[in-house]
């Protein structure tokens, strides 16, 4: 019931160091690379680095260090994956998700939010989840530019869940120094921020994500399905139309992603989804709601 699709192509903003060739695919590189990171990338490689986790605050090129990373291991033979934590700004597919992409393409687990601290626990559970029980040599993790409160303790989580091998903090933000010092015990580097690099706008990230769920759900398809044959999770209903949904075959973890329709009554639900009806077997509720044009509004009850 995985919907697969090639993770590098999910259309986020770029900068002009993740810019896309005519065929969609991102450059992995971005045009100025300090020198800090391809020392980093050398010793990744020396030392045969596992597990890699990035912080930094917002805007300061995670994902294009995350992007550049697994080139350079790609380059050197090794097996890389990236895993994008960050449930608001995507690099790999949709966003209120965990996601891991390869080459085989892209596999999400729901979070239900883009609210990192609201969906904590989810957000826990897929970086353990995603992060485990594959052969890659090399898993480089992105992570979201909350730092301070509860992003200190946010990344406290995550590096626990991941257990790297290496945190690499990009940047020079005073929080930085306080997460660091939280894991004496796992090597970090500092590392300078993207030249490339700006500030986004509320708007351009609100942006992003619209894009990103355009790009999830093009070519989906609206499924009427058995209410008596689904396992609803934290079901309380009415729901309201335009929920976004937690897809999953009940059987091996693999998920998709839905949008509520409607219900045609106390019996049917109505789903619109690139996943396969006959892979949809269970069903949680996310807290977001997307409207005809993929833009994020208010949750509300049904009336």
């Amino acid at each position: 019931m995985l919907c697969r699709q090639a993770w590098w192509t999910a259309p986020l903003p770029v900068s002009s160091s993740d810019r896309q060739d005519a065929d969609g695919e991102a450059s992995p590189a971005p045009v100025h690379v300090p020198p800090d990171w391809t020392e980093a990338a050398e010793r990744i490689r020396r030392e045969s680095i596992r597990k890699v986790l990035v912080i930094g605050a917002a805007d300061m090129g995670k994902s294009t260090l995350c992007r550049f990373l697994v080139s350079r291991a790609a380059g050197c033979g090794r097996n890389a994956i990236l895993l994008d934590t960050d449930v608001g700004q995507k690099t790999i597919g949709p966003p209120a998700c965990v996601t891991r992409g390869d080459r085989h393409g892209m596999t999400l687990f729901f979070v239900g939010t883009t609210n990192p601290v609201q969906g904590w626990r989810r957000l826990i559970e897929g970086t353990r989840r995603l992060a485990g029980g594959i052969a890659a040599e090399l898993v480089i993790a992105n992570t979201s530019g909350l730092l301070a409160g509860p992003g200190r303790r946010l990344k406290a989580a995550k590096i626990e869940a991941l257990r790297p091998s290496l945190l690499l903090a990009l940047g020079d933000n005073p929080e930085l120094a306080a997460i660091l010092s939280d894991h004496p015990e796992v090597p970090a580097l500092r590392l300078s921020p993207s030249p490339e690099a700006r500030r986004k706008t509320d708007g351009e990230k609100r942006a992003a994500r619209r894009e990103a769920f355009r790009h999830y759900f093009a070519g989906a398809q609206v499924h009427r399905l058995e209410r008596r044959q689904l396992q609803l999770e934290g079901w309380e209903a009415p729901l309201p139309s335009g929920l976004l949904l937690g897809l999953s075959d009940g059987r091996d973890g693999r998920q998709g992603l839905g949008i509520l329709v409607g219900h045609c009554n106390d019996a049917t639900v109505e789903i619109l989804t690139p996943v396969v009806k006959s892979g949809i077997r269970h069903i949680t509720p996310g807290s977001l709601c997307l409207n005809d044009a993929f833009v994020e509004t208010s949750l509300k009850p049904a009336s």
